[in-house]
């Protein structure tokens, strides 16, 4: 299935939220998600090839806070409910692999990934 503009950035607004959900972002940090992201989802084809690119940016470039990334990355995936019916337990397995690379998890990113789980449920119904 080809993925859209609007999945691309709904996974890197959630990126971006969970990345900022424990702190401060660090550079390590935005690469490690960065390398997740791109091993996790660098199968699935797409018509936006510079979804790396534009995930770095991002990170660079948002002063949101986590609520407010998650929001926007979950109105973003709302517009593209079959991509996330097809992806939805990728997402999810990405996004768990990701908060622990740092070797712990901070109950707010533990938080996301729950509230992350129920509105792909909401979704994809």
């Amino acid at each position: 299935m080809l993925v859209s503009r609007r999945f691309w950035d709904g996974i890197g607004g959630l990126a971006y939220a969970f990345a900022k959900a424990d702190g401060a972002i660090m550079e390590d940090e935005i690469k490690a998600f960065s390398d997740r992201i791109n091993e996790g989802f660098g199968d699935i084809p797409t018509n936006f090839p510079q979804r790396a690119g534009a995930i770095f940016e991002m990170f660079r470039s948002l002063g949101y806070t986590p609520e407010k990334a998650y929001e926007e990355a979950i109105q973003n995936l709302s517009t593209v409910p079959d991509e996330v019916r097809h992806y939805r337990f990728d997402i999810l397995n990405i996004f768990r692999r990701v908060i622990e690379s740092d070797g712990r998890i901070h109950p707010y990113e533990e938080e996301f990934l729950n509230r992350l789980d129920a509105d792909l449920e909401r979704i994809t119904r």
